[in-house]
């Protein structure tokens, strides 16, 4: 049933709506196949699945996640995970979501990726929450963008409270220090702070502060120092915010000699016209 529907499926732009009339049929095939009315909608064909239990659910899921999966569209790849991933559950459910998230990591929309991660909230609030983050983690490393990283990271973040497992912290800085970027390395750890022991933390923002010192690009060190200083205590807040004055005043001068080079490029350009379009003047001078 399913095998064939993700294969034959042609994407293109008229395929749109078929995309979503398969996922449907999907549903409605399994829910009849388990004796229950196939007659609603499709969020409470989703919520009649997710109590439904074995024979069949683990194996229609893996099939769901492969047709979710093939979606050739990032928003309708979104939509049809962000169904499939709360009803996820059996022995496979870390090994489903992590498949889940490496084919939404490449889809481009910020926004279309967090309606994937959002519905990750089901799995994060249960008995096992500790070991998914962890297992999630470990796979996002190998996860080829910093933006769908961070992402990640942030989503899981809020669900650190009431934990205490040191390995979710070791595995969380473990996936920002193999970030490109530096500047979400600052961002990251200024996530991450508020969640460490106190001697965690000062490493954390000591480092943040060494990366945000050598940032190049003054305008991007200047919001990085805007993310950290907050965090710091009263007395480094103060150091810190005096030493930044620099890198404002750094900015500013930037700005301003940008200013007039394009000032001074602009007269350049006026004069040059108006040398091409004056006429030259032929004066003849006769004697009498």
């Amino acid at each position: 049933m399913v095998e064939n529907h993700s294969v034959d499926i042609k994407q293109n732009s008229n395929d749109r709506d078929k995309v979503i009339k398969e996922l449907n049929k999907l549903l409605e095939n399994f829910i009849e196949k388990q004796g229950q009315d196939t007659h609603n909608q499709l969020d409470k064909r989703v919520t009649t699945i997710s109590q439904l239990k074995e024979p069949g659910k683990e194996e229609f899921i893996e099939k769901a996640l492969n047709f979710a999966c093939n979606i050739k569209y990032g928003d309708l790849r979104a939509q049809a995970l962000s169904i499939i991933v709360p009803i996820m559950d059996g022995p496979k459910k870390v090994e489903f979501i992590e498949k889940a998230l490496y084919f939404t990591s490449d889809i481009q929309d910020e926004n279309e990726r967090d309606l994937v991660l959002s519905s990750l909230v089901r799995h994060l609030s249960g008995h096992d929450k500790e070991e998914i983050i962890e297992h999630i983690f470990d796979f996002s490393s190998k996860i080829q963008y910093d933006d769908a990283k961070f992402q990640i990271l942030s989503s899981l973040v809020p669900h650190f409270n009431g934990s205490k497992n040191e390995a979710i912290m070791d595995k969380a800085l473990e996936l920002v220090s193999g970030f490109i970027s530096e500047y979400k390395k600052i961002e990251s750890f200024s996530l991450l702070v508020p969640f460490m022991d106190e001697q965690r933390k000062e490493e954390s923002l000591e480092q943040a502060l060494e990366l945000a010192f050598n940032l190049k690009d003054k305008n991007l060190a200047l919001r990085a120092f805007s993310v950290i200083i907050p965090q710091l205590d009263e007395s480094r807040q103060t150091e810190i915010s005096e030493k930044a004055v620099y890198f404002k005043h750094d900015v500013q001068s930037e700005h301003q000699s940008k200013y007039l080079h394009r000032a001074a490029a602009a007269m350049l350009r006026r004069v040059e016209t108006l040398f091409t379009l004056t006429p030259r003047l032929d004066v003849s001078y006769s004697t009498s």
